[in-house]
C-alpha cells in the first residue's frame, strides 16, 4: 500500500489539522451526483464518507459537461474527483464548517492504480463541488467490530439507486454497485439519509459481497420497524480491497 496515496500527510506534523489531505472520491449518478471518499485505514483518509453535491464553475456548466461525458462513454464505470487539499471532517454534520471544495473531475481513476490502470481523462478542471447533503460520515479509527453479516448503505435519487459496502476494520473492502430493490419502496427522504441494510446469511467478506445480476434477501429498519426485501446488484462500479488490507 502506498502511504502517500490521495495526498497523505506525515503523521509527525503536529501543525497539520486532522483530516487535511487530497481526498480522492468516486463519482456516481447523473440525476444527482454522489461523491464517495476513497478510504484507507490511516490518517488522513480514515473516513468513509458519501455526500451529494453539484458542480459549479464561473462561465460554464460543468454539471452538463459531466452528464454529456457519461452519455458519450456509457461503458466507463469509474469517474473520480481529485480535490485540492481540504479538511474532510469540516463537512461532517450536524455543524458543518465547509460546504464546498475544489478540484478536477476525471473519467477513470485519476491515480491509475493497478485495479484501474486505464489512463484517466480530464472531464473538467478547476471546478467547485457544492455539498448539498451528507448521506454518510464515519471515522474508521479505531476500527469497529466486524458485523456478523454483510452490511450496505442504500442511497440514491429517483431511478438511480446505489449500494455502498459499509467499512469497519482491516482487512475490508470498498464497493459500490447500482441496485434495484423489490418488495419494499423506500421514501426519497430515507434514501437521502441512506438506508443501512443487512444481508443475512452472507458473511462480512469480499468473497460473499453482492454480485451483479444476483438478487439477495436483505432487511433494514424503516419507519420504526424491520422490513424485508430483495436487492439486486446491477453493475459493480467500484471495488477496492488492496488499500483496505491493513
Amino acid at each position: 500500500m502506498d502511504p502517500h496515496a490521495h495526498g497523505h500527510h506525515a503523521e509527525d506534523n503536529s501543525t497539520t489539522p486532522e483530516g487535511l489531505g487530497g481526498h480522492g472520491m468516486l463519482v456516481v449518478g447523473t440525476e444527482a451526483m454522489f461523491f464517495s471518499h476513497l478510504p484507507m485505514f490511516m490518517p488522513p483518509h480514515d473516513y468513509q464518507v458519501i455526500l451529494e453535491g453539484t458542480l459549479s464553475q464561473k462561465g460554464s456548466d460543468p454539471q452538463r459537461t459531466y452528464r454529456d461525458d457519461r452519455a458519450r462513454h456509457p461503458d466507463a464505470a469509474v469517474y473520480t474527483f481529485n480535490p485540492v487539499e481540504f479538511v474532510l471532517p469540516e463537512i461532517a454534520p450536524p455543524a458543518a464548517k465547509r460546504k464546498q471544495f475544489q478540484g478536477a473531475l476525471f473519467r477513470g481513476h485519476f491515480e491509475a492504480p493497478p485495479e484501474f490502470p486505464a489512463k484517466p481523462r480530464l472531464v473538467v478542471g478547476d471546478v467547485s463541488v457544492e455539498v448539498t447533503n451528507v448521506v454518510y460520515f464515519q471515522k474508521l479509527t479505531p476500527p469497529s467490530a466486524r458485523p456478523e453479516h454483510l452490511e450496505y448503505l442504500l442511497f440514491g435519487k429517483g431511478e438511480e439507486i446505489f449500494l455502498a459496502h459499509l467499512i469497519t476494520g482491516p482487512p475490508d473492502f470498498d464497493q459500490i454497485v447500482t441496485a434495484k430493490v423489490t418488495g419494499h419502496q423506500f421514501a426519497p427522504e430515507e434514501l437521502r439519509r441512506g438506508v443501512r441494510l443487512q444481508v443475512p446469511g452472507a458473511a462480512s467478506s469480499s468473497a460473499q459481497r453482492v454480485k451483479p445480476g444476483k438478487a439477495v434477501s436483505a432487511s433494514a429498519q424503516a419507519s420504526g420497524k424491520t422490513v424485508a426485501f430483495k436487492v439486486e446488484a446491477g453493475s459493480e462500479l467500484y471495488f477496492m480491497e488492496r488499500e483496505l488490507a491493513e
